[in-house]
């Protein structure tokens, strides 16, 4: 498609308690004046619905009406004609709860609740013409063990979820003849499991990831497995994972796929936060990939809950994700995606929500849900803010996605969330709220919007990734950027400089302390109205040695820098005084504990030496069959402690062969 050709609007379902219906949008700023609001409602389908799902391709939606079964609707089509056919999968589907459409948009996977026998309701259809493939049977739905049945991207291998085991049967399911399982991998305890549907696998061999809960004095652990392995199958273990990570305290998983398919993110949260700083639990976020040794755990910036995670969506660039974490105001910031460490930080704010375009160059930060709405526009490659610099926010926002092109962003308010206010709006990719829209959204008030969203593009259609536009880099191009462009000018230049304020002694030297990091909520209150809460900034790899510029003006990487002909100054002297003192009293403190610590141990061994032998040698003996027992156990389900019981067998035996008895 050459440049001067208009590319095709973009298009928004919206999902009402009324019916379905398409509307397109352009995206180009030049043709906004062209949106007109339609005076008539022409609907796709009239009706109630319960849910929905969309093929990738984009060429059609089913939906589900509870009293007749599910629909499948035509996207195809220039104009939406209001059409009254036959239900898609006929009565049979009018039991389902929840469905779900494979990679390529060649099956639909539905489950209703079971029935009495052995009838399946974990149900298989080929959506081209209604037919039911397979069925199985699943007695009880969790939502974070949904889908139970996941194909790889190219439909080749498709993987169901069984109690204590996967299985593995051919992506198709051939009708000609019955249809069986290619291998069955067992691993005890599973609850829920995650395939890659982004791309398909590299060199042969797919990477899934599985959850297993704790079991008695058993740690829960989340693992990353590959079919097929090149390890054999362990008859305890089960089925060999080529990395894991074991935390008591978690309790879900959830689990973010690179582009590729070749890394994961495992976010394993537990209702309870140890720690006692939260009341909403705690979160810890792992990277999971066979190009590394051992599991990473991703370093945050800031300590807290994990909030929010997306890769950066296109496989062709250098993998990179976002996360948000902390306690408000909390941080985001950009991770490389190989070895999870930061490299970029977007600067504190009440944040919980990020999106990434899908070309991957804008990114949108904002905090919806119990936030008030407050949303910053990126551009990664450049590494800025997007101007208009003035706040945006979009209050009771429920739903939110890009549009194909990565030019526009739609928010919604929908029902049953939020029964007040429904509607949708439009937003471009610096801000600017688009002013028209095509749909009126005094038809959904006060609560009869149920989804809204952008359409995935038609196959046919492929948009170009562009960079900002010239006229959109300038700020006061949006509707009130000039007042409030004033007003923050007025209000920051009215602003008094906030004074010193007295630091305890007991908390001068604590890190974070006065520049945004402290721990308490009083702190980061201060922090945030004094202006000193931590911005957008790049994170400098301590270990990458200075650049230092020679005689002839040319950057010496690796050379020592030139000594000063000046003296240090006062405040780095007063720092190198501190940091002395510091380590003086660290080494003090060392020094104290090693005193107690040889104290106790003289005191045990005396105590050893004063206890009758024969009392002596029947607790050796103890904990020596205790030691035996552990050896039979699986090495992988021991903690630290039992291994150290172990270790210490040969001393055991020669004390016990010095007592005689």
């Amino acid at each position: 498609m050459s440049s001067s050709t208009p590319l095709p609007p973009c298009r928004v379902l919206l999902r009402s308690k009324d019916g379905v219906e398409v509307f397109s949008v352009p995206s180009e700023r030049d043709q906004e004046s062209s949106i007109t609001t339609a005076t008539t409602r022409n609907f796709l389908f009239k009706g109630p619905t319960t849910s929905q799902a969309l093929l990738p391709d984009g060429s059609a939606v089913l939906v589900q009406r509870p009293d007749q079964g599910i629909f499948k609707l035509d996207l195809t089509a220039n104009t939406c004609a209001e059409t009254t056919t036959t239900p898609f999968f006929q009565q049979s589907t009018a039991r389902v709860q929840i469905m779900d459409v494979s990679p390529q948009g060649t099956f639909l996977l539905t489950w209703e609740r079971a029935q009495e026998g052995e009838t399946p309701n974990l149900k298989v259809w080929r959506i081209s013409d209604g037919a039911l493939v397979i069925g199985f049977r699943q007695k009880s739905l969790s939502r974070d063990s949904w889908p139970y049945l996941q194909w790889t991207n190219d439909e080749k291998l498709a993987f169901l979820h069984c109690t204590n085991e996967v299985r593995v049967y051919p992506g198709s399911f051939p009708q000609a003849q019955e249809t069986r399982f290619l291998e069955k991998m067992r691993i005890p305890g599973i609850t829920s499991m995650s395939v890659p549907s982004q791309a398909p696998g590299t060199a042969g061999r797919i990477l899934f990831t599985a959850f297993i809960p704790k079991d008695k004095n058993k740690p829960s652990r989340a693992a990353l497995f590959e079919y097929p392995s090149s390890q054999p199958s362990h008859p305890t273990t089960g089925y060999p994972a080529l990395l894991s990570k074991s935390l008591f305290q978690a309790e879900e998983m959830t689990v973010h796929w690179s582009p590729k398919g070749d890394a994961a993110l495992i976010a394993l949260q537990s209702t309870v936060d140890t720690s006692g700083q939260s009341y909403y639990g705690s979160t810890s976020l792992y990277l999971m990939s066979p190009q590394l040794d051992d599991t990473v755990a991703v370093p945050l910036p800031q300590e807290g809950p994990v909030l929010d995670v997306a890769w950066m969506p296109n496989p062709d660039k250098p993998p990179t994700f976002t996360v948000i974490a902390g306690r408000m105001p909390a941080m985001a910031s950009l991770h490389n995606g190989t070895d999870g460490k930061a490299t970029f930080l977007f600067g504190n704010r009440h944040q919980n929500t990020v999106q990434w375009a899908p070309h991957g160059r804008f990114l949108f930060l904002a905090g919806f849900g119990n936030l008030a709405g407050d949303m910053t526009f990126w551009d990664k490659n450049k590494e800025k803010q997007i101007p208009p610099a003035y706040p945006v926010t979009a209050a009771c926002t429920v739903g939110y996605g890009w549009s194909p092109d990565s030019r526009l962003i739609c928010v919604s308010t929908t029902s049953p969330r939020m029964n007040v206010d429904n509607g949708c709006h439009l937003y471009r990719y610096n801000g600017d709220r688009v002013s028209r829209t095509p749909w009126d959204n005094q038809n959904y008030l006060p609560d009869r919007l149920l989804q809204a969203c952008f359409l995935p593009a038609l196959a046919d259609v492929v948009y170009p990734d562009r960079p900002q536009s010239p006229s959109l880099k300038d700020l006061g191009k949006g509707p009130d950027a000039a007042s409030a462009t004033t007003a923050a000018s007025t209000a920051g230049a009215a602003a008094p400089k906030p004074a010193g304020r007295y630091i305890p002694p007991s908390a001068r030297n604590r890190a974070g302390v006065g520049v945004g990091g402290g721990t308490s909520l009083a702190e980061r209150m201060r922090a945030e109205r004094e202006g000193t809460m931590k911005g957008a900034q790049r994170v400098v790899d301590k270990k990458t040695p200075a650049k230092v510029v020679g005689v002839t003006g040319q950057v010496v990487v690796g050379m020592a820098p030139p000594p000063t002909e000046q003296g240090k100054s006062k405040s780095a002297q007063r720092r190198e005084k501190q940091k002395q003192k510091k380590q003086e009293e660290e080494a003090r403190k060392k020094l104290e504990e090693k005193l107690a610590a040889d104290q106790k141990a003289a005191a045990a061994a005396a105590a050893t030496e004063s206890m009758d032998p024969e009392k002596r040698a029947r607790k050796l003996k103890k904990i020596l069959k205790q030691i035996d027992d552990l050896k039979g156990k699986d090495p992988e389900t021991l903690n630290d402690d039992q291994k150290k019981k172990i270790a210490s067998e040969t001393e055991l035996l020669e004390e016990l062969q010095k007592i005689g008895i």
